[in-house]
């Protein structure tokens, strides 16, 4: 049979050369409209939706628990003020280790499987939580629940990624973050209400109701984003069609993976898959980079945070309830953050992509003059690539000035608690960092999803390895500084290493992030 390569539908935002084969290939590609980033505004919005409850939902549950962990130990039988806290802590390791899984099984399966599964397992385990008879039993539950609430961790910023194109995802990343801002910061006030006026296991019984009609929602709505795995199922459905019978059909994902070979064993994709994650970090220069940075910043939320009910009980001697209510404080820093990434983020992106192709354009413009092709016509190979060719790096320059709240906001918080003032000032203390670190991760997932557009998620899940260690590890340090330096100048030794580690840390992303990039050999250059 005579050698025959076939396009189905080429993508109309990327035009590759076909690519020739030993025998009659198809390749399988999308039609204009069929890709996600060319989804109808409705339909991407329709998306954002379905994620917006379970970020909401998952760490709403991982803290609503917090102002319940004595009541729980009393109820329970737990003497060792140790042990109590793993309540929290176990929900919150595996709630940021589980993307390291997850993420590269939703390139796998696609990200509905992996986010509706994820709802479901939450959704039995937080359940039976609520019910549990034993410490050890509630132990288990709150490990396995974690691992179902982390699939939206790991798909939903790289979900977004799949719909949104690069200049649009500024708003939708922001209002995707008001989930996790808001339940972080609500689930202490509601656990401190419910601990208070009914049972502790009420707050298992209320976030299990949200997630099954979170779960409810996504059935109806969700709608799978992933690209290749689109792409797979196009190929399936035309695998019987009589027009390609004897053809070869190939996804242009399969095309472009120069890592998967022809004839793949279902152990090896597994591997292949799963351990991406892994990978990344291992080898990729700027996911290392920045999971470093994240790391440093959430685990240093973490470990302020986690001793703020303390404050107000001994410090003020506020009730719990009472006290819980300050968590508003960080809220309003979580959501000013989102909200300004959400407003600058994209112009500041759209103004330097503009910037640059004025100055591109003005290069060719002047000498040396253009060459000139066979045809006489101007070479615009090079035009074409640079107007091609990715910014990432046009994300950073907002966490240059985030950077710089958070060592003021922990020197005002400090200080102002130490010396007791009134309620107000300390309050402005913690919102101020917690401003600048949303921000800061805000930047960093754009960056990821504009660095590896195809595996996003395995990027995040290596960023998340460190950011759960860190999350985990840091507050163990907390009560121990504090008892030994006070609030004061606990946190000033919090604050002066901000300034000489974190705040630099932008800057080099700014200066030398497209180098990295380009040495990270999974990078969309």
């Amino acid at each position: 049979m005579e050698d025959k390569t076939y396009r189905v539908a080429q993508e109309e935002e990327k035009q590759e050369p076909l690519v020739q084969y030993n025998q009659s290939t198809v390749i399988i590609d999308f039609e204009s409209d069929e890709h996600p980033h060319n989804w109808p505004s409705f339909r991407k919005w329709v998306v954002l939706l379905t994620l917006i409850p379970p970020t909401f939902l998952m760490p709403l549950s991982s803290t609503i628990i917090a102002p319940a962990v004595d009541t729980i130990s009393t109820d329970l039988d737990v003497t060792s003020t140790l042990t109590g806290p793993l309540v929290v802590s176990l929900f919150l390791i595996t709630y940021s280790i589980g993307p390291l899984l997850l993420g590269p099984l939703s390139e796998l399966v696609g990200r509905v499987p992996v986010l509706q599964g994820g709802n479901a397992f939450f959704l039995i385990f937080n359940l039976a939580g609520g019910f549990a008879r034993s410490f050890p039993q509630l132990l288990a539950f709150r490990l396995l629940s974690g691992l179902g609430a982390s699939a939206t961790l790991a798909v939903g910023s790289s979900t977004l990624g799949d719909c949104f194109r690069p200049e649009e995802r500024g708003l939708s990343i922001a209002l995707l973050n008001m989930g996790p801002v808001l339940g972080s910061c609500l689930g202490p006030i509601a656990g401190a209400y419910i601990t208070d006026y009914t049972s502790w296991r009420w707050a298992f019984h209320a976030t299990s109701i949200f997630a099954g009609v979170t779960t409810l929602i996504g059935i109806c709505l969700a709608k799978e984003t992933y690209a290749p795995v689109l792409l797979q199922r196009k190929k399936n459905s035309l695998q019987s069609s009589p027009q390609h019978k004897d053809a070869m059909l190939r996804t242009r994902f399969d095309i472009d993976d120069t890592n998967k070979p022809d004839n793949e064993t279902l152990v090896h994709l597994y591997q292949r898959t799963l351990l991406r994650s892994i990978h990344l970090l291992l080898t990729q220069p700027i996911v290392q980079a920045l999971a470093l940075y994240y790391g440093y910043l959430y685990g240093l939320v973490y470990l302020v945070l986690s001793t703020f009910s303390t404050l107000w009980t001994t410090q003020y001697h506020m009730a719990t309830s009472r006290g819980s209510l300050n968590y508003f404080a960080p809220c309003i820093g979580y959501l000013l953050g989102a909200q300004t990434c959400a407003v600058v983020a994209d112009k500041i992106y759209c103004f330097l992509k503009q910037r640059q192709q004025q100055q591109q354009l003005q290069q060719q413009q002047g000498p040396p003059a253009p060459t000139a092709n066979s045809d006489g016509m101007e070479d615009k190979h090079t035009a074409n690539q640079n107007a091609k060719k990715r910014h990432p790096e046009f994300r950073l320059p907002l966490m240059i000035p985030a950077s710089l709240l958070i060592p003021a906001g922990l020197f005002l918080y400090g200080w102002t608690a130490e010396a007791h003032t009134h309620w107000i000032f300390p309050d402005l203390g913690i919102a101020l960092p917690l401003m600048g670190a949303t921000i800061i991760f805000q930047c960093t997932n754009a960056y990821l999803l504009e660095t590896y557009s195809v595996y996003a998620a395995s990027a995040n899940g290596g960023v998340y390895i460190l950011r759960g260690l860190t999350g985990f590890g840091f507050p163990l340090f907390s009560p121990p500084m504090y008892r030994a330096l006070g609030y004061g100048w606990g946190n000033s030794v919090l604050a002066f290493t901000a300034l000489i580690i974190g705040c630099p840390i932008p800057w080099f992303l700014w200066r030398y992030g497209e180098a990295l990039r380009r040495k990270s050999s999974w990078a969309d250059q």
